[in-house]
């Protein structure tokens, strides 16, 4: 199963707009990461364990979101059933690898799908919409490309290691830094320039209001949706 999940910005599946991808993104990540295993909060974490699955389902990545789901599913049932029923050092390790695995996942999912549907023009548009300022929509806008940018450099740094003959795994950990964490370290000072400055080029930085080109407008859905999840959000904090 390949965790990168390779993915363009076309317009394929199901179109959000992308307020409501950081609304999703804000209240998986706030649930997931506080919940409890009993009661209320354990229902509601279940619910966000699916969210991200349908996310997947919505940009056709079946094979990865039918994997998720599977691993996601029995780390939560192993935190509701497994983990109370067990004692020690067992207990221990249960708890640190599913706490990590059932709170980090649907996270680190919502926010691949965010920046992967959403193109820096679209994340703009909502920006400016909500009247965020510009010291908060240039950096998440150069983040945006930001890591996708760096995992093509790191794609740079494997070609030319297979090129020279190094192979296509590095064992040794001092190697290991040599040939391809220190490339990438001074690629990202680079990268960001390089990043800022185009986004400063397009007239982000610019003090009068900008024009869009893309059409990004809440819908019907997206109010359906954006209710949901405020009422997961109240339920989670009053019970």
């Amino acid at each position: 199963m390949d965790i990168g999940l390779q993915l363009t910005t076309e317009k394929t599946g199901l179109k959000i707009d992308p307020r409501t991808k950081i609304m999703i993104l804000i209240a998986v990540g706030i649930i997931m990461m506080s919940g409890k295993l009993t009661g209320v909060e354990y229902i509601l974490r279940i619910i966000c364990t699916f969210i991200p699955f349908v996310l997947l389902l919505s940009v056709r990545q079946f094979k990865s979101a039918f994997g998720y789901l599977f691993i996601l599913l029995c780390v939560e049932l192993c935190e509701g059933f497994i983990v109370p029923k067990t004692q020690g050092v067992l207990n221990l390790v249960i708890m640190i690898i599913c706490g990590i695995i059932s709170r980090f996942g649907p996270s680190y999912l919502c926010g691949w799908y965010v920046v992967k549907s959403t193109s820096v023009s679209e994340f703009v548009t909502a920006m400016d919409k909500m009247h965020f300022p510009k010291v908060i929509t240039i950096p998440m806008s150069v983040m945006f490309r930001y890591f996708p940018t760096l995992k093509e450099e790191y794609s740079s740094i494997h070609d030319a290691m297979k090129m020279r003959g190094i192979g296509k795994t590095v064992k040794n950990p001092f190697v290991y830094i040599e040939y391809i964490l220190v490339p990438i370290m001074m690629s990202t000072v680079q990268i960001a320039n390089d990043l800022s400055a185009a986004s400063l080029t397009k007239g982000l930085g610019a003090h009068k209001k900008r024009t869009h080109i893309c059409d990004v407008r809440m819908k019907v859905f997206d109010v359906m949706l954006i209710v949901a999840l405020i009422a997961m959000l109240v339920i989670f904090f009053i019970f």
